[in-house]
């Protein structure tokens, strides 16, 4: 059995590129999320039209890294479709996301720890962590709560270095440190 893989959701292209590096940190495969329809109007109205089957069998991971954004203190439905899809299969699923919300702000009605809090009732026990990876990190500190600067950044090799950098690298440790010690026993 492999240790993991990672399946992933992106509309702008930030969660594409961390789920790419963490697929490469860990050496393990990835793969994308597609909805049956990729339409806008229909994530903002939270409408679900289900996702195409993914090619892995995730019977054959003891984890899964789901990485994928959060809008407006949601998780989005292809993320709600992917768990609802394969939740039986599932052993040990680990959630990361790049947000809009920072941590100052992830306590607030639309923060990532609201999200968080309905992936943990939704998963239970097969929920081993949540992380976030706010996009504010790769701008000047003077822009990281310009919500237009927000919106408008993306993560590239140019930009995700400093903070963000430091949590992603900490997320990765973890990482092996807990499936390190799950083995173990």
């Amino acid at each position: 059995m492999k240790k993991f893989i990672v399946v992933y959701y992106s509309r702008t292209g930030n969660n594409e590129y961390l789920a790419k590096k963490i697929a490469s940190q860990l050496d393990c495969d990835i793969e994308k999320i597609m909805p049956r329809v990729n339409s806008f109007i229909f994530f903002l109205l939270n409408i679900s039209l289900g996702i195409k089957k993914i090619k892995h069998d995730v019977a054959g991971y003891e984890n899964i890294i789901l990485c994928g954004p959060i809008m407006m203190g949601r998780f989005l439905s292809p993320l709600h479709d992917f768990y609802k899809k394969y939740k039986k299969s599932i052993k040990k699923l680990y959630f990361v996301t790049c947000c809009g919300s920072g941590f100052k702000v992830k306590d607030d009605k639309f923060g990532h720890a609201t999200v968080f809090k309905y992936i943990k009732g939704l998963m239970g026990e097969k929920l081993a962590h949540c992380e976030a990876l706010p996009v504010g990190l790769t701008l000047p500190a003077e822009k990281q709560d310009d919500g237009d600067a927000i919106m408008k950044a993306r993560l590239s090799d140019e930009n995700f270095k400093d903070e963000i950098e430091q949590h992603f690298n900490q997320f990765i440790e973890q990482l092996k440190r807990e499936t390190k010690k799950r083995n173990k026993k």
